[in-house]
């Protein structure tokens, strides 16, 4: 309900004193004259308004801001209590005469009126009544109207006394949730399934808004509760909100959330995504539905609101249909004179030859007609008509049982045809217009008008459509989407006039396994000829799944489409283009787009946006697109994958050409950069470029062939020049703004690519890892975020020598595989992240005075090359946070001046029943252990190696802590050994002052002995531990 302040009235009046009027008359003093104003609340007539929690009935509202400008200046500002007795609020204002002046009115609710309170604002910023914003914790208005509000402006030129009244109107809508299954939560599942308390995540709210103009401000952001509130009452109302709105009429915004709903106890019950959910100013949304159970229906209401070579034929002309049969037994073309009186049948004779073409034309009726084939004893092994033509000015219904004939229909007009022919096909001639057409069986060629056609389990198919007008079109495209046409042939322009009133809908010409009477589109002749004035809206109120993905003249397209122009178009979509929103395979030829604008959210084009993988050839030829402005949706932030030509082409186990195209006069807005604190760019924009041709080619064959059996290549294409403030990296060229090269997608760790050649240069299928290989040699801030094996290049397996401070993070998934010994810090190197490194041997070299830090990842080694198998070979300083270490032999290596602290972690020695995972060598070598699990302890040489934490257990044959000439002190930690000698001494010093052993093996130190004790720590039992005397 359009809500009018005052608060149940919603008039605001502007009253002037006899005095105030008589200065107003005499022009004031000094030019000046006083202006009062009362904002007066009207409750039914009533002096006073009950203040009743109901909430949208405005009584929250307790605060009145008024703003006046002059020349667009602040000229006053005045705050006012409405006051609860006689609901008005008063200012007093001096203005000088013969000026215009804008007032601006803005009412809602503050936590006290009381003083200097009153200026404190709540739920907005109104700071400028022009730049209002939401501030503080969003939690919704099931329990707490407090944010409702309204706002009013005017314009006035003050020459003399007046009294006017301003009605003040919410700037948003406010959207209620309700579910409607409350009752079928059985009595015993109450408590974990009755919701208590609801919250809402928006995705694309509006924050912003300016009274003065009524418009909204900035762009549309997530907003979420913060936290699950108190839901509105216990009939199913969950949720309501107040939401900033358009201001246009009708306007609509179309909000995107997901509702998340708890129990008593604090238990989530379900979620909820509901999207395009409208939202209009002065409106109420309300969302009702079984939103707890699976049904899955959610409402949505807004409420306040012929020609052939001449032919030698006898013409028989018969009195009547009953003589038709007869007449056709010695010839072939009969003409009926008169009418039908009632419904009427023609049995077809049969004849000796077996290619007899026989004619029918008829007088118009408007009786039925029937026509089947003479069932006569002994015609038998006769044969039916191969032809049947029938041609009448206008019939009623005809039906026609002739199920192995071809029949035409031609003259003008049938009612309702009911159609069993011949598997090949009922022709539908070029004047011919059928109302309702039923195929029962065979197939069908429209040459001219069905305004519907319906087709039984027997029926078939359209073979040809043949299409002149914007009705035609539009069946035809339906048909190709329900698999019922194999081929549409323009025969003239088309002006589809398209608006968000009469949308296109793309056709969906997907290649899908067929059922028996369907049929996959084949082939779009556009016979040179121009559709004009396309417009498809595939976002407004639709969500981003199955069905509504696409946007163009085509869904999806797998087969050909030639010789056709498309001039004028305007596309919404989630991913899409002017002509192909997934193009899978096929020919495009001779195709060409001119001013268009697309609004996408990724993957658009001007010709096709979405290059689907396919394991059938493409070829796009000879095709144009120009004057194209590719956009983001108004519910995104940037546009991206975006391309002039295509936006994103994925290469497959297919050849792909594109040859003889040309872009002219491409524009993208709103294009997607990383943030500034992205340091790896090219890798978090990676598939996300934007080009004037091609936005980004990905590859998705996980075969090795790949890249010797199938190319994509690209060959005398045209562009004018790249659009501006094009973002762009290392592989930018003139035709692709991000190719993949020796790239896997979505980590599943495979490195084979398809060939990409343009204009018979092969492009570098290794220019990816060679750029990881090279960020590593320069140093800094380095994050890898798939698979990338520098081995497979031999520019990228030279060795790579760190000689600048770096951090390496290995992000999810991430897979970085080196050669052996290839890496070698010689500086300080930071490694961290979830992901992996590998390599044979030897993965990780810290040398003499360089700092390793390892804080995550998983790191492996493979083989023992040397009889070591070693994962990080450490001569100087390192630290182990954390992380996974695997390696055949000494996973962590220790030697010469080598320094390591280990406070976490997994070190394992890859399944070698005689490893050691942790070993220090040498007497320059020191060790310290605090944490971490550690699958054996190697001390020799006089290593220096002190454990105070940390569980150190033998897998295999030996000890946990083997001490050969080492020095090892242990105060500290859990140490474990099936074959009963936890600590082995061969020589050097152990000294034992602390920890937990499964056995007595560890050499104590003076004053110390061991407690018996029973403890499980990693699953493994321990039963002493050392303690002071």
């Amino acid at each position: 309900m359009k809500k009018r302040f005052l608060l149940m009235a919603g008039i605001i009046l502007l009253v002037f004193a006899a005095c105030q009027s008589d200065e107003l008359a005499n022009g004031g003093r000094n030019g000046e004259v006083a202006a009062s104003f009362s904002v007066q609340l009207l409750g039914n007539g009533n002096n006073a308004v009950t203040r009743a929690a109901t909430a949208g009935d405005g009584t929250s509202v307790n605060r009145c801001i008024m703003e006046i400008y002059l020349n667009d200046e602040l000229y006053s500002r005045q705050i006012g209590a409405i006051q609860p007795d006689g609901l008005t609020a008063g200012f007093d204002v001096r203005l000088v005469t013969s000026q215009t002046y804008k007032f601006v009115f803005w009412a809602d609710h503050v936590e006290s009126v009381e003083d200097e309170a009153i200026k404190t604002d709540l739920h907005y910023n109104t700071a400028d009544l022009r730049n209002i914003s939401m501030q503080g914790d969003y939690n919704g208005s099931g329990k707490d109207d407090t944010r409702d509000a309204f706002f009013a402006s005017l314009e006035k030129l003050v020459t003399n006394a007046f009294s006017e009244s301003v009605e003040l109107t919410r700037p948003f809508g406010q959207l209620n949730i309700k579910t409607e299954d409350l009752a079928s939560i059985p009595d015993n599942q109450k408590d974990a399934f009755v919701p208590v308390t609801a919250g809402l995540s928006f995705k694309n709210l509006y924050t912003g808004f300016n009274a003065a103009t009524g418009d909204l401000l900035g762009e549309p952001t997530a907003v979420a509760y913060k936290a699950a509130s108190a839901v509105a009452d216990a009939n199913g109302n969950l949720t309501v909100d107040y939401l900033f709105a358009p201001n246009t009429v009708g306007g609509q915004h179309l909000a995107n959330m997901t509702l998340a709903v708890y129990n008593a106890a604090g238990g989530q019950i379900t979620t909820k995504a509901l999207n395009n959910i409208p939202v209009q100013r002065n409106y109420k949304t309300n969302v009702t539905g079984n939103l707890l159970t699976v049904d899955g229906k959610v409402n949505v209401m807004v409420t306040p609101a012929f020609s052939s070579p001449a032919l030698s034929e006898k013409v028989i002309e018969v009195a009547s249909v009953s003589e038709v049969a007869e007449a056709l037994k010695t010839n072939t073309n009969v003409v009926v004179m008169e009418a039908p009186k009632g419904a009427a049948t023609i049995s077809l004779p049969k004849y000796e030859s077996g290619d007899v073409a026989v004619s029918i034309t008829l007088p118009e009726t408007s009786n039925d007609i029937t026509i089947n084939y003479a069932t006569e004893t002994g015609e038998e092994s006769k044969n039916a008509p191969k032809e049947l033509n029938i041609t009448a000015p206008s019939v009623s219904k005809i039906i026609i049982d002739a199920s192995e004939s071809t029949v035409t229909l031609n003259g003008q007009s049938y009612t309702a045809v009911e159609a069993t022919t011949a598997d090949n096909t009922l022709i539908v001639g070029k004047d011919v217009t059928v109302a309702d057409l039923t195929v029962k069986k065979g197939n069908v060629e429209i040459y001219g008008t069905v305004n519907n056609i319906n087709f039984t389990d027997n029926g078939g198919y359209v073979t040809v459509y043949s299409v002149s007008t914007a009705a035609q079109l539009k069946a035809a495209g339906a048909l190709v989407t329900q698999k019922k046409c194999r081929k549409i042939v323009l025969t003239a322009d088309i002006d589809l006039n398209g608006s968000s009133e009469n949308l296109w809908e793309p056709m969906n010409a997907e290649y899908n396994a067929l059922k028996n009477g369907e049929t996959n589109l084949e082939e779009f002749d556009g016979g040179n000829h121009t559709i004009r004035n396309l417009y498809v809206d595939n976002v407004t109120n639709k969500t981003n799944t199955k069905g509504n993905y696409y946007g163009g003249l085509f869904y999806v397209l797998n087969g050909t489409v030639k010789d056709l122009t498309i001039d004028g178009a305007t596309v919404t979509c989630f991913r899409g283009a002017a002509l192909i929103g997934r193009l899978d395979a096929g020919l495009v030829e001779n195709c060409h787009v001119k001013n268009a604008r697309i609004y996408s959210e990724q993957k658009a084009g001007g010709l096709a946006g979405y290059v689907n993988n396919s394991s059938q050839d493409l070829i796009i030829r000879g095709c144009s697109a120009s004057d194209i402005t590719l956009d983001k949706l108004s519910s995104m932030d940037e546009a991206y994958m975006m391309g002039g030509f295509i936006g994103y082409l994925q290469s497959y186990e297919r050849n792909t050409l594109i040859e003889n195209n040309s872009v002219s006069n491409i524009a993208i807005n709103y294009i997607y950069t990383s943030p500034d604190e992205v340091t790896d760019k090219v890798a978090d924009m990676e598939q996300t470029y934007c080009h004037a041709f091609i936005g980004n080619v990905i590859n998705t064959s996980k075969k090795d062939e790949s890249y010797n059996k199938y190319s994509v290549v690209l060959k005398n294409n045209r562009v004018d020049k790249q659009f501006e403030n094009a973002v762009t990296c290392d592989r930018t060229n003139n035709y692709i703004g991000w190719w993949a090269g020796d790239y896997n997608l979505n980590g599943n760790n495979v490195s084979y690519s398809t060939k990409l050649v343009i204009d018979g240069e092969i492009m570098d299928r290794w220019i990816e890892v060679k750029r990881v290989a090279n960020l590593l040699r320069t140093g800094g801030d380095i994050s890898i975020y798939r698979y990338v094996d520098l081995t497979k290049n031999n520019e990228s397996s030279q060795e790579i020598n760190i000689t600048a401070e770096t951090v390496l993070t290995l992000e999810k998934n991430a897979v970085l595989i080196v050669g052996k010994q290839q890496v070698n810090n010689k500086s300080k190197l930071t490694v961290k992240g979830a992901g992996a490194m590998k390599a044979t041997d030897y993965l990780l070299m810290n040398e003499t005075g360089a700092e390793l830090i390892i804080e995550g990842g998983i790191f492996t080694a493979t083989s023992a090359t040397d009889a070591n198998g070693v994962a990080v070979y450490n001569q100087g300083k390192c630290t182990v946070n954390s992380g996974v270490f695997d390696a055949p032999g000494f996973t962590l290596m220790n030697t010469g001046n080598a320094d390591m602290t280990v406070t976490g972690g997994t070190v394992k020695c890859g399944g070698i029943k005689t490893g050691y995972a942790l070993m220090a060598a040498g007497s320059a070598a020191k060790l310290t252990v605090s944490g971490g699990d550690i699958e054996a302890i190697q001390s020799i040489g006089g290593a220096q190696v002190n454990i105070s934490g940390g569980s150190v257990y033998c897998e295999g044959v030996y000890y946990a802590l083997y001490n050969e000439g080492g020095n090892t002190s242990i105060s500290g930690g859990y140490f474990y050994s099936p074959t009963g000698k936890n600590i082995y001494v061969a020589s050097g010093t152990v000294k034992t002052t602390g920890g937990y052993f499964s056995d007595k093996s560890a050499p104590l130190e003076s004053g110390y002995k061991f407690q018996d004790v029973s403890v499980t720590e990693n699953g493994n039992q321990y039963n002493y531990q050392v303690v002071s005397e």
